[in-house]
């Protein structure tokens, strides 16, 4: 892949430190990434001497943030330097499939007009073993403003310099801080596609997108009412009581394929 060896990814993972086991799976997955330069900065609350240890390994940077997790990624977004024209941020139970950074570099680097590129999610448990994957439909970056998931923030690489001039996350939010960053880009050029994997989403209980679904779904819908205006915000108050009732029906079939493929 011919990509310049001047451009980086600065990629935030923020951790309780609670999960070691994983974070070291996610930060394996940034570091050993093909054709591309790749920064990690590891956001925590808390500098253990694990966690040190643990960033030193790797070569990431570390550093402190007490808030939440749209604070904690702000945080480390701040640490981009000059030569960070794209950021990312995944959780630490996740991971980034090999040549995912450098594939979405590549759509940005030939789209110089979109603020993001994404692409497919796969679902995995926490053994690893595949569950499913989300393809994201062709009109993706449309839909989004009536059904929320369906870009997945795992998959993403942000244009830096987008991601500043929308102010980057909003702090006020604790689940659909990526579903509001993606609709207040949407408005600065059409989104970047990569027809691939992009991205590795660890389903488990623990996770805080399982865990709180109802109170992120709620949230979601929320931030689209605010975003979007004319017909589409009409559209989207006829149709989200019957997407939110589809959402928790479909999460719950999830829940019990993971629990058969648990047992």
């Amino acid at each position: 892949m011919n990509i310049s060896r001047n451009l980086r990814v600065l990629v935030v993972v923020p951790t309780l430190g609670r999960r070691l086991q994983t974070l070291e799976q996610t930060l394996h997955s940034l570091r050993t990434q093909p054709d591309i330069e790749v920064d990690i900065v590891l956001v925590v609350p808390f500098a253990s001497d694990s966690l040190q240890t643990i960033a030193s390994s790797f070569r990431a940077k570390l550093v402190v943030e007490k808030g939440h997790l749209s604070a904690s990624i702000n945080r480390g977004f701040g640490e981009a330097g000059p030569d960070n024209s794209y950021l990312a941020w995944i959780g630490d139970d996740d991971m980034i499939p090999e040549g995912a950074l450098a594939r979405s570099v590549a759509q940005l680097e030939k789209n110089a007009d979109a603020p993001l590129c994404f692409g497919d999610c796969a679902y995995v448990d926490r053994a690893g073993r595949a569950m499913f994957t989300r393809r994201p439909p062709l009109l993706a970056s449309w839909l989004i403003q009536f059904i929320p998931g369906l870009i997945k923030s795992e998959t993403c690489v942000f244009r830096r310099t987008a991601v500043i001039s929308v102010g980057g996350l909003n702090e006020d939010l604790r689940f659909a801080m990526d579903l509001d960053l993606i609709l207040r880009l949407r408005a600065l050029g059409r989104l970047a596609r990569c027809p691939a994997v992009q991205g590795v989403f660890c389903w488990h209980p623990g996770s805080i997108t399982v865990s709180n679904r109802e109170d992120s779904f709620a949230e979601a819908q929320l931030v689209q009412l605010r975003l979007t205006q004319g017909f589409p915000r009409y559209a989207s108050l006829l149709v989200q009581p019957l997407l939110k009732r589809l959402f928790l029906a479909l999460s719950h079939c999830v829940d019990r394929r993971h629990a058969g493929m648990s047992a």
